[in-house]
């Protein structure tokens, strides 16, 4: 008996011989694995856009071509200051400017709390044709600027850069002394744009422009409705930016989602979105 117990234990460690399967046994195995298959792959109907559309969109949008409604924005960038007088200043940038474009010059000081109207009354491309981005160099005309404005201004002139002997003149008269910015003091273009809506929707808008402000940044923004006087305010944040390809000039779908509304104001804009 202990000899035939050996040789028990010693046939159960060797596995045993599959025999083969019948040709229904495979029919129900193979069913088997392309259910669970079907089961661990997304379907199509919830791959589709439509389906996925209302994990997407907070809120439906609804198309407004045609109705003539515009938003509001303030574009801004940072520039550097060459030179500044009390009736202009001359600026580099990245952006190539409008002639004659009416812009806001927000200079970063304690001393001057507004922003300077200003027009563009000449401008030059700085930049070398080999380098991807090029770089402007405008004169600015200031526009309407206020007393005591111009009293800050003066301040920041002569703490913040050195006369230039040389004066600009031409045939009308002499211009007046311009400083230097020496010091490395930020300043912005800003610049209001009225942009077309395309569609529209309690959680945001789609616009065309043809610029494309920066990925992600927060404008201030105007939505003025056909059946009131007063525009909406609110805060958008750019969340996408799309190249048209059915234009030949250069434009852009922008999405913008609304990040600050007052109640007020989102009623308004709930009843209008109700009468599409």
């Amino acid at each position: 008996m202990g000899m035939f117990n050996k040789i028990k234990s010693i046939w159960w460690r060797f596995p045993k011989r599959e025999e083969p399967l019948s040709g229904v046994t495979r029919f129900i195995l193979a069913s088997e694995a392309a259910e669970k298959s079907k089961q661990k792959e997304p379907s199509n109907i919830a791959s589709t856009d439509e389906a996925a559309y209302p994990k997407k969109r907070r809120y439906p949008r609804y198309p407004v071509q045609g109705m003539d409604i515009r938003a509001h924005m303030l574009f801004s960038e940072e520039i550097d200051l060459h030179n500044l007088s009390v009736s202009g200043a001359c600026i580099r940038t990245m952006k190539d400017l409008r002639l004659g474009g009416k812009y806001l010059l927000r200079i970063q000081d304690d001393k001057i709390a507004r922003s300077i109207r200003c027009k563009v009354i000449w401008k030059r491309d700085t930049g070398s044709d080999e380098r991807i981005h090029k770089e402007y160099t405008a004169g600015l005309q200031f526009q309407n600027i206020a007393s005591d404005e111009l009293v800050s201004l003066k301040d920041f002139m002569r703490n913040s850069g050195v006369p230039v002997e040389k004066r600009v003149s031409d045939e009308f008269r002499p211009g007046p002394l311009r400083f230097s910015i020496t010091l490395n003091k930020k300043a912005a273009l800003k610049c209001p744009k009225t942009l077309n809506v395309r569609t529209i929707s309690l959680g945001g808008m789609l616009i065309e422009s043809e610029s494309a402000p920066e990925l992600e940044s927060r404008h201030i923004m105007k939505l003025p409705l056909l059946r009131w006087s007063e525009p909406i305010k609110l805060k958008g944040r750019i969340a996408s930016i799309l190249p048209r390809k059915d234009s030949s000039n250069p434009l852009f779908d922008i999405g913008v989602e609304f990040l600050a509304i007052t109640d007020t104001d989102r009623a308004r804009l709930e009843c209008f979105i109700r009468s599409l």
